[in-house]
């Protein structure tokens, strides 16, 4: 019996379950399977979903006709930055707070936390705020996971001449000791008596924490199953900025040299900035200098010129890997959990002037390097030649590119804000291969309207005198900005500093003393 003589309810059940890729290839079949996939909703939802580059959310009263729509809708909205309404929030003066799962929490004083659950129009989540009135520590810094109900407070505490970093894991509702937590709900790591920062970052079962101290020799990299409160790795070295989850597994590590300039002013370096990736199944049992740690392979950048040299690097991602929103919100979907943007801040010098440029890469990158590795292969070298030119983009960062609103990146997307005359725009660099790759296969040339272009060129880094050798990166990505944000008086939409995204919002920050307000923009 031929495919095409089954009853077509039999097909599209059949289409239903198949790959987005395999929906796609049935469909240039012929024309039965073409209007078949075309005319069934199920197909459809699946096809723009992936394309969208969105999973599919939990069960509910919505049916695959009304998630198409509201897919369609976001999609629409986020492509012409056209918000649906706006919400404000204060900003609090306990100096700590945290954008995370389209959550944003603030601390308000030592030891009391204000969260919001940011709304969407679109998605259908509901506004809600709350208040954790006592932690019941002095919070040294947080970080969370509403997915998991997950707050992360750091304590500092001393026993006589010995300072700890209690790490507190309580539950994000409550403030009480997470149920999933060890007994004692917290971890802790003993410190030397100095001021110290902290990056924290969860995956799933797995908590990662930064500390640096005041010099940037002194840095730690603690993982742990903070389920268990096993400690997977222990790490200790010298100018290892940032972290970042590629997978539950595997670690994204910045590193970079220490340089001395010689009697002329030079930088004579022998090795460039890199991104090293760290396997945690092979990690060693106790703690490892980064110096002799046997790394599963490194990403490294164009060697410098002479003139100039890395000051800092900072590698952001969010959310993380396989992160998926709590299922009480019930959101009809939600961003993919794999593929994710990761944005590398490298600021560097020439002993007078300091710039600072924005490296984009797609996860696909590293995973597909990954990938090639024999088995047991460790310490591969990848050259920039053979995954920055068309694994990623170079960007010279905007004049207000700031290393404290870092939560700038939100799946494949990436958010800054630049100076239009004596108005502000919010530009979205979007790197979506599928949809990109959709556009250039059905249109052949992307259009370009006042605010949006598909930029597929390849781009040479022009700053002169940076790099030892011409610098070209060509990954496309969609362009896109809102129209000019102004307005008058000192409380104006134009008036803010930075700019954040998460998966429903626009953040427009205002820190100075006169507009310390969060303005959200809700699609």
């Amino acid at each position: 019996m031929e495919l095409i003589g089954l009853p077509a309810e039999l097909l599209v059940s059949i289409i239903a379950n198949l790959d987005v890729r395999d929906i796609l290839r049935c469909r240039e079949v012929c024309v039965f399977f073409k209007d078949l996939i075309d005319d069934d909703v199920h197909a459809q939802y699946k096809i723009e979903l992936a394309l969208a580059g969105m999973e599919d959310g939990p069960p509910s009263a919505l049916t695959p006709s009304d998630r198409l729509a509201i897919l369609r809708e976001r999609q629409e909205a986020w492509k012409t930055l056209t918000w649906k309404a706006r919400t404000e929030y204060d900003m609090r003066r306990g100096g700590v707070w945290e954008l995370y799962g389209g959550v944003l929490a603030q601390a308000d004083g030592d030891s009391t936390l204000v969260c919001a659950q940011l709304p969407s129009v679109i998605r259908g989540i509901e506004e809600k705020v709350w208040t954790i009135e006592d932690v019941g520590v002095k919070i040294r810094d947080f970080g969370m996971d509403p997915a998991q109900d997950l707050l992360v407070a750091i304590e500092h505490h001393t026993e006589g001449s010995e300072m700890f970093s209690r790490v507190h894991l309580r539950s994000l509702a409550t403030g009480k000791i997470h149920p999933d937590a060890p007994k004692t709900g917290m971890l802790v790591h003993q410190l030397r008596p100095e001021r110290y920062s902290y990056t924290i970052q969860t995956s799933e079962d797995f908590l990662g924490l930064l500390i640096q101290g005041p010099e940037e020799a002194a840095c730690e990299l603690l993982i742990w199953n903070w389920k268990s409160g096993a400690l997977r790795i222990h790490l200790c070295g010298e100018f290892m900025p940032s972290f970042s989850f590629l997978t539950s597994r595997y670690i994204l590590l910045t590193t970079y040299p220490d340089e001395d300039p010689d009697e002329e002013g030079n930088f004579p370096h022998t090795i460039t900035s890199r991104i090293l990736v760290l396997d945690l199944d092979a990690a060693p049992d106790a703690p490892a200098k980064l110096s002799e740690l046997d790394y599963l392979c490194a990403f490294h950048y164009p060697m410098l010129s002479n003139n100039f040299t890395t000051l800092a690097m900072s590698l952001r991602s969010d959310p993380g890997p396989h992160w998926r929103p709590s299922p009480s919100l019930k959101v009809p979907f939600h961003i993919s959990r794999t593929d994710r943007l990761f944005v590398n801040t490298i600021w560097l010098t020439d002993g007078h002037a300091h710039i600072a440029l924005l490296s984009l890469i797609p996860a696909s990158t590293f995973l597909s390097a990954l990938s090639s590795l024999a088995p047991g292969e460790t310490r591969r070298d990848f050259e920039w030649s053979e995954w920055g030119p068309r694994g990623s983009r170079f960007v010279v960062a905007p004049s207000r590119h700031t290393p404290v609103w870092v939560c700038y990146v939100y799946g494949m997307t990436f958010a800054m804000v630049l100076r239009a005359g004596s108005q502000q725009v919010i530009m979205t660099l979007d790197f979506n291969q599928l949809d990109i790759q959709r556009t250039l296969c059905s249109e052949g040339e992307a259009q370009t309207t006042e605010n949006a272009r598909l930029v597929t060129e390849t781009t040479e880094f022009r700053r002169a005198g940076v790099f030892r050798e011409p610098v070209h990166t060509s990954l496309p990505y969609w362009l896109r900005k809102t129209r000019p944000l102004g307005g008058e008086g000192s409380e104006g939409e134009g008036h803010f500093e930075a700019v954040m995204i998460s998966e429903d919002s626009l953040i427009m920050v205002s820190s100075q003393h006169h507009i310390r307000k969060y303005r959200v923009l809700t699609f």
